[in-house]
């Protein structure tokens, strides 16, 4: 085949060692066959290398993991993997229902308040809406209905009374001597009251589903109708004194008011003038007012023709009974006892039962 000079370009028969034409040697020029084998084994040698590596970390690393369940595939794996039974207790009766889900679900059982629950909090479509699965796989439980803390005993229901906060109160997350402040509600807030414990503890439903527990739960019963208000009371001469006396010494001045007015009235006739005296004349008039007195709510006053009436937002023997603990004698028929007057307590009736349940009115 003849070989060709690098140099010069001239031909050379095959096996001269230099070419004829410029002397340069022809045989560094031409590559042997273990120079081309050379240049293929580094690089062969570079990727076996990395192949061991490779093999050697997922051995020591990857497949420990995978065996060891640390690896998740998919975050539904994950989710399963580390959802733990918790220990719950109910704050209220609460339904075990088949489905989370109050909507197309059944009923299954009742769990009384106080009971213990053990299950997996499960992941909520709609905010808010939170579920436990029971752990022993007998339905599932509302989670509005449950606290991590066991309830107290209650001593008093108040069947979810509303209170709007007068003054910012701490809200405690249990009604322990070392619990946790969780809360300040702040006057004007409105808060659910579910009973009073034995040792003066208000329970509470807060805004957002869950419990708290307010001391000084007596003080804060005390003060339910609004401001707390003093009621002074002669029942013998039927006279009010503090503030309710200065409130109907108002209604009286305002009275005297709408009679100078029609003294002073042009009438056509002395009948027109009757007429108009008439249509005012025995007449009562009323005030709302929204006070508090040792637990009960004082809703109105009430000036009548030749008596005058205090108005609640309580039952008549709940009146009585706290009228009764202030001192007052009461017979059990709501009239006090030893009075010129009358003076008693009873349910309101005609256009009083606007103003309150229950009156306490003296007078002629």
């Amino acid at each position: 085949m003849g070989q060709s000079c690098a140099s010069c370009g001239s031909a050379n028969a095959d096996g001269v060692r230099y070419c004829a034409q410029c002397g340069t040697s022809l045989k560094a020029q031409t590559p042997s066959v273990t120079d081309t084998r050379r240049r293929w084994v580094m690089p062969a040698a570079a990727v076996a290398i990395l192949l061991v590596l490779g093999g050697l970390y997922f051995w020591l690393f990857v497949l420990d993991d995978m065996q060891s369940g640390s690896v998740t595939p998919s975050a539904e794996g994950n989710t399963s993997a580390t959802a733990q039974a918790q220990i719950f207790f109910t704050m209220t009766e609460a339904n075990i229902r088949d489905k989370p889900t109050t909507a197309d679900s059944v009923i299954l059982g009742k769990l009384p308040r106080g009971s213990q629950v053990t299950g997996v909090v499960q992941p909520a479509s709609v905010p808010g809406n939170i579920w436990v699965e029971l752990s022993d796989g007998n339905g599932f439980v509302a989670m509005v209905n449950l606290s991590t803390s066991k309830p107290p005993a209650l001593a008093t229901l108040l069947k979810d009374q509303l209170w709007v906060v007068d003054a910012p109160v701490d809200v405690w997350a249990t009604a322990a001597p070392d619990s946790v402040l969780i809360d300040r509600a702040r006057a004007g807030n409105t808060l659910k009251l579910v009973g009073l414990t034995a040792d003066n503890f208000l329970e509470v439903k807060l805004p957002d589903g869950g419990y708290g527990y307010l001391a000084d739960g007596k003080s804060i019963l005390a003060r339910l109708g609004g401001k707390p208000i003093g009621i002074g009371f002669n029942p013998q001469t039927c006279a009010f004194s503090g503030e309710i006396g200065a409130e109907f010494a108002k209604i009286g001045a305002r009275l005297r008011t709408q009679w100078q007015a029609l003294e002073a009235k042009e009438y056509a006739d002395e009948v027109a003038r009757e007429r108009a005296y008439a249509d005012v004349e025995g007449k009562s008039s009323y005030m709302r007012l929204r006070r508090s007195f040792d637990g009960l709510s004082l809703t109105g006053l009430g000036q009548h023709y030749e008596s005058q009436s205090l108005y609640f937002d309580d039952s008549p023997a709940k009146v009585i009974a706290v009228f009764r603990d202030n001192g007052f004698n009461i017979g059990p028929d709501g009239v006090f006892r030893s009075t010129e007057l009358y003076a008693g307590i009873s349910g309101t009736r005609g256009e009083g039962a606007a103003y309150g349940k229950t009156e306490l009115s003296c007078g002629v």
